[in-house]
């Protein structure tokens, strides 16, 4: 997999926001999260207008306070990228094996602090179209992150926005193919023309003619570039002149993008002088379709042209047909038959050429799901029965956009002076013949395969047969007058060159020698899309997510195969365990959050044997509701046991919890006997009332423990006022309730401040148990209480 190559802008690069520049957009995005997976990311887009020989991306990111306390600067993370959306993977998770990462546009990746501080991020002669940011904030492991109350934690939200400038250039002048062009212009100020590069058109040149340098001129220098404006840093080819160089005319070669403008610019480089003569010089245009042998309307013989003289091979093109489903991101591309489209038409491959499928995905609407590539050898029928493929038979695959790659021994893909490692390649002993690609990018793809058999003899084409072919390309191409002469340039001079005297070895296949026998075999394909890959898998469901108006799917995974919450986790495609809980942890969770609320047994029985009546039944609950509610919550849904709804299960723990909290409270207080039935039914009503609004809401556990110690106080206060002597046992008042509230205190200790993901089901058990010798600590025995004392 090609690795995605990220440019960090750290510093603060500054931007002079003065005349020239102009605000295209402005964008504010919503409230950003912790990064867990795209579900978590906040997208958005900005669009670049075309002929900007500049654009600017102003970021500032700010926090937005909630809540009581301060908000900290916090670090926000962006990529970008142009045509589809940035894959990414900041908390580490796993691609799966058959991601592959195939993009031409760039990444862009930004941090920043959301203290109001502003970033640019700067780009010369951009491409036009959509850029897509993701923003959010940082990965951090949901294990280790503590498990508080919301009423306790700062409630901080994060926003970017972001404003785009440009920088227009004037208006550029259109020329068209073969129209002579003349130029007069001062040194260092350049002519910029623009033109349409039709289908079929994957090839054109520029010859430059009757140069006149001005005294101060020192060099010329042509640029062309497509769809954006050509600069120093950003052209798909660039020649230079100079005054005393010995030609005397200038031929610019370069590969198209059909149905594209183009980009090109003249510029006399040296000292400006608008007193001094100017510069001058003769262009025309020229385009070579290399469409020589059209079969169908949909299959085209081409020349697959390069500047060495190995890399020049004829290759087959078929142009697919889209058939797709209502359902988004569900397409595919299948061949065209003469009345219908059909996906079970077989491929045939020979050695002496590669093939090429030609499909378009549109913007917006296809970069949103995963594209699927897969290839294999076609079965060989032989009479009834089935021929195995010969094992020397070898298919290298490539795939890419807006051009296509060459295949080439041994498992590389070669596209202009870069060459990369195949996606594919499939023969008798691999099994590799898949590849999924997430979130592709707009525009026309090109998926490309050669068949290769037998051994690979290096080529060695001698350095003088190569001299040779370029000035043989350069002369044809200069001087042809039919189509099918300069559409057969590179070909023609090759076959010209192969065949002269010591430039027979320069007859090669890329780095090998052509093999003379030529083999043959069939393939068939698969080209579709879908949501998400491979479904996500078992352990996870694909969702739609909508940002800014861009749509697009991406899993949302459980047992913790890689997310941020416990149950909630969010992956590729669902298939990275390594963040899973081990089996037999989920069985060591179980048991422990299920048996520790076991504890309350002993409560019962002691509240029981204590004439608590109304108490006991109240712990029992909480034990009955709690351990089913932990026996259905935990085990991630791999070996929980429900007797019904969760949710119903989490109120009845919740509410019986904050239950039994108080009838201990009030059993505490020793009220007349009529005052304890009033308090438990008034405070029963009450509590489902708030925890029904709230069931995890730190003021639905302060009402009852604050109430009942204002209950306990008050009583207390009355019971001395009324006595004037210590009316409840010394060994209660000095041992039980001191040591009571240590257990409940740490036990309260635990539960707020010190429980994560991690640790949560020893914490939490541990605190079932504190919570029930608490109790059993605290509450009064009915000696503990003088008889005279009450009120």
């Amino acid at each position: 997999m090609r690795w995605i190559f990220l440019i960090i802008l750290i510093p603060t690069i500054y931007c002079h926001e003065d005349d020239t520049l102009e605000i295209v957009s402005k964008t504010r995005t919503s409230y950003l999260q912790k990064y867990g997976g795209y579900v978590d990311v906040v997208v958005m887009h900005v669009e670049i207008p075309s002929e900007v020989s500049f654009a600017s991306l102003k970021f500032t990111a700010e926090e937005a306070q909630m809540s009581m306390f301060s908000c900290s600067p916090r670090k926000v993370l962006m990529y970008m990228k142009h045509k589809s959306l940035p894959v990414i993977n900041p908390d580490g998770s796993r691609f799966p094996d058959s991601f592959k990462n195939i993009s031409r546009s760039q990444y862009y990746y930004l941090e920043l602090r959301s203290d109001k501080s502003v970033k640019y991020l700067n780009l010369t002669s951009p491409d036009p179209g959509c850029y897509f940011i993701s923003a959010f904030l940082p990965y951090d492991d949901p294990k280790h992150e503590s498990i508080q109350p919301p009423e306790l934690t700062p409630e901080c939200y994060s926003f970017v926005e972001t404003t785009l400038y440009v920088k227009r250039r004037p208006s550029a002048g259109q020329i068209v193919e073969g129209v002579p062009y003349t130029i007069e212009a001062y040194t260092s100020h350049s002519s910029l023309y623009t033109f349409y590069v039709p289908q079929f058109v994957i090839h054109a040149s520029f010859l430059v003619e009757n140069i006149t340098f001005a005294k101060t001129a020192t060099r010329l220098t042509v640029r062309v570039q497509s769809r954006s404006i050509p600069s120093e840093e950003t052209a798909i080819k660039a020649e230079m002149i100079e005054p005393n160089s010995k030609e005397k005319s200038l031929t610019v070669t370069f590969n198209t993008q059909e149905e594209n403008w183009h980009y090109v610019e003249f510029l006399f480089e040296g000292q400006a002088n608008p007193t001094e003569s100017k510069s001058s010089l003769s262009f025309i245009l020229k385009y070579f379709a290399e469409d020589s042998e059209r079969t169908t309307n949909a299959t085209a013989w081409r020349v697959f042209n390069s500047n060495e003289i190995t890399r020049v091979l004829k290759y087959r093109q078929y142009d697919l047909v889209r058939e797709s489903t209502t359902e988004s991101f569900s397409y595919s591309y299948e061949l065209r038959q003469k009345f219908t489209i059909s996906s079970s038409v077989a491929v045939n491959l020979t050695s002496s050429e590669f093939t090429v499928l030609q499909f378009k995905l549109r913007e917006h609407a296809d970069i949103g799901g995963t594209l699927q590539f897969v290839l294999a050898f076609k079965p060989r029928v032989k009479g009834r029965s089935l021929e195995s493929e010969p094992k020397d038979n070898k298919i290298i695959a490539c795939i890419r956009p807006e051009a296509p790659e060459l295949p080439t021994w041994p498992n590389h893909c070669s596209y202009g002076g870069d060459q990369i490692v195949a996606p594919l390649v499939v023969s008798k002993a691999t099994d590799n013949s898949s590849m999924m690609i997430p979130y592709p990018e707009s525009g026309v793809w090109y998926a490309t395969f050669k068949l290769f058999c037998g051994e690979c003899v290096p080529c060695s084409c001698p350095d003088n047969c190569q001299k040779i072919f370029e000035a043989c390309v350069k002369d044809c191409q200069a001087t042809c007058q039919t189509k099918d002469t300069c559409n057969n340039c590179s070909l023609d001079c090759k076959t010209e060159v192969v065949h002269s005297n010591g430039c027979a070895k320069c007859d090669c296949d890329g780095p090998c020698l052509r093999n003379k026998e030529v083999c043959n075999s069939s393939v068939v394909f698969d080209i579709s899309s879908t949501a998400c890959a491979n479904n996500c898998g078992k352990h996870g469901r694909c969702m739609f997510m909508v940002c800014d108006g861009v749509v697009y799917a991406t899993c949302v995974c459980s047992h913790n195969y890689k997310g941020k919450e416990r149950h909630s986790n969010i992956g590729w495609d669902c298939s990275d365990d390594g963040d899973a809980t081990p089996y037999y942890m989920l069985v060591i969770e179980l048991l422990l959050l299920v048996f520790s609320n076991l504890m309350f047994l002993p409560t019962v029985y002691v509240a029981y044997r204590r004439e608590y009546h109304v108490e006991a039944i109240v712990y029992f609950a909480i034990c009955f509701f709690s351990t089913f509610y932990h026996a259905c919550d935990a085990g991630e849904n791999i070996i929980s046991f429900c007797i019904t709804r969760l949710g119903a299960l989490q109120f009845a723990d919740f509410y019986c919890a904050l239950l039994a909290i108080w009838v201990t409270l009030i059993a505490i207080a020793d009220l007349p006997s009529y005052w304890p039935t009033m308090c438990h039914i008034t405070g029963a009503i009450i509590l489902a009332f708030t925890t029904t609004i709230n069931k995890t809401g730190i003021w639905g556990f302060i009402l009852p423990v604050a109430s009942g110690l204002f209950i306990i106080v008050v009583n207390w206060y009355l019971k001395w006022r009324k006595v004037r002597q210590l009316f409840l046992s010394k060994r209660y008042l000095r041992v039980w309730i001191p040591l009571g509230l240590v257990v409940v205190c740490v036990g309260l200790i635990i539960f707020v401040f010190l429980e994560t993901e991690a640790n949560y089901k020893y914490l939490h058990s541990l605190w079932h148990v504190l919570m029930a010798v608490g109790v059993i600590i605290l509450l009064p025995r009915r000696d503990t209480f003088q008889p005279q004392t009450e009120l």
